[in-house]
């Protein structure tokens, strides 16, 4: 059907990372700091109100001027620290490498060509779709995808068509 060709980027590994670990992640491992955060920030309340009427607990004010500043510093900066991670490990005691990746959408499988491996997908195996603000992430497995990034798309009906291909082929897919 279609033949897509690109140079795959880390760029495009670390927002697929990005994207696997806030959409598909561990809730533990994303909320941990806001939890841990609203804890602390009750019992600096607590500790507040049970002293309030008879004075000002500096200490207990302190606290919660502090939990809403690391939320805040939290908020801004990990984006950017989980995409400095993905990129260490996609580069972790090599130089990363961008290669040219061939898809081509076969009737019964999806072939994928790199510069030295090769490899057939039957539609059967794929698992979802996802919709990503980067690509189009078609996964092969619960952590493995093949990524569309949108920089490959002339415009969104193309990425719509490859939807309703997949689809078509996989009437399973858990599409969003």
């Amino acid at each position: 059907m279609n033949e897509i060709k690109y140079i795959q980027k880390l760029e495009d590994l670390s927002s697929f990372s990005l994207h696997h670990h806030n959409f598909f992640g561990n809730r533990y491992q994303k909320y941990y700091p806001e939890f841990f955060l609203s804890i602390t920030t009750i019992i600096s309340v607590v500790i507040f109100f049970t002293t309030y009427p008879k004075e000002i607990n500096i200490f207990a004010v302190l606290y919660m001027f502090l939990n809403i500043l690391y939320y805040v510093y939290l908020r801004l900066t990990r984006k950017r620290k989980l995409i400095k991670y993905f990129n260490k490990f996609y580069t972790e005691g090599r130089e990363f490498i961008e290669s040219e990746l061939t898809i081509l959408f076969e009737d019964s499988f999806i072939l994928t060509q790199s510069k030295n491996v090769e490899s057939k997908i039957p539609y059967e195996n794929l698992v979802r779709l996802s919709i990503g603000t980067e690509a189009l992430y078609i996964y092969i497995s619960n952590i493995q995808a093949l990524i569309l990034p949108n920089r490959i798309f002339h415009s969104p009906s193309d990425s719509q068509a490859i939807i309703h291909f997949l689809i078509q082929k996989n009437g399973n897919l858990i599409y969003p």
